[in-house]
């Protein structure tokens, strides 16, 4: 087997055009450095047409093109229809997991199952599936922005679902100029947005990792208020990556915080409020931990690893 791998990466829920052309997180910037390497990366999603991007093109979902892959990775949670098919064609498989049930469906479809964070590797090692950690950021585009004012006081980006306990966020900083960002959902969960408004948070729709960047930049704290369910991995190495001061509640799935100048406070608003005035000029110096340790560069290296291990195996 040659050096370099043959890859049909595949994440197969319907995509948003505008957030799909501008997908530059750790896994896309990650992916970019695999093709960089000279790894044969195709990627593909529930398109009928090839979607341009400004890292690679991404493809219609084609079963036949994928049966030359020496590898299929694929990117979502435990119910992806095409988890079943893509097993069936007995090409090697595993999955970046991207959230939701655990052990799920189609868990025992998978050689192997990338996660973001040691609160899920153990939970797959102590069920006996094979499992590591895969995980980065795009510090290429995660920089701070030398003379961008500070305009906000405070950012919150994630999906304005209840998980991320918006309602925190909202009622701890009343009275500070502040921003939450996400995608909303607009048959549910309007609450999350709604408790921001009424208490005086401005309010934007999911926006583009560049337009992110600068609103990372124009912010003097970060807050992530979410549950340990709720995710949000991805901000808290964004905001790090950036060195925006960076408050989390409480959470065990942010262990690669721990050691590092974050500050954790418990979800009890009166707490976060004194977190945040307490770090609205404080000065960090994160970006270094995370360039050392979850660039995209990291993330393409353990990704890599997986995979070749996975075909050594079979």
């Amino acid at each position: 087997m040659s050096s370099n791998l043959k890859i049909s990466f595949v994440w197969d829920w319907p995509p948003d055009f505008d957030q799909t052309i501008n997908w530059k997180d750790g896994l896309a910037a990650a992916l970019k450095v695999l093709i960089n390497r000279g790894h044969e990366v195709t990627l593909y999603t529930d398109t009928k047409l090839i979607i341009p991007h400004e890292y690679f093109n991404i493809h219609p979902i084609d079963l036949e093109a994928m049966r030359g892959s020496d590898v299929i990775l694929q990117w979502g949670d435990m119910t992806r229809p095409h988890a079943m098919p893509i097993a069936m064609m007995g090409i090697p498989t595993a999955i970046c997991f991207a959230g939701g049930e655990v052990l799920g469906e189609n868990v025992e479809l998978f050689d192997h199952i990338f996660v973001e964070s040691e609160v899920y590797r153990k939970i797959y090692a102590d069920a006996g599936y094979s499992t590591s950690i895969a995980f980065g950021t795009n510090t290429e585009l995660f920089k701070p922005v030398d003379g961008q004012p500070k305009v906000f006081d405070t950012i919150f980006p994630a999906t304005f679902a209840a998980w991320k306990r918006h309602e925190l966020f909202a009622q701890a900083t009343r009275g500070l100029t502040s921003l939450a960002c996400g995608y909303m959902y607009h048959k549910h969960e309007q609450e999350c947005w709604q408790v921001c408004l009424d208490n005086g948070v401005a309010v934007l729709p999911h926006v583009s990792a560049d337009v992110l960047h600068y609103l990372y930049a124009s912010s003097r704290v970060c807050v992530i208020p979410s549950l340990s369910s709720g995710g949000s991995q991805r901000t808290v190495l964004e905001a790090m990556s950036m060195n925006l001061p960076l408050i989390v509640c409480d959470s065990d799935k942010f262990d690669y915080v721990k050691g590092q100048d974050v500050t954790v406070t418990a979800p009890v608003v009166e707490d976060i409020r004194a977190a945040i005035d307490n770090n609205l000029y404080k000065k960090v110096g994160t970006r270094n931990f995370i360039i050392k340790n979850w660039s995209e560069n990291s993330y393409a290296d353990a990704l890599e690893k997986g995979l070749k291990a996975i075909l050594s195996n079979s």
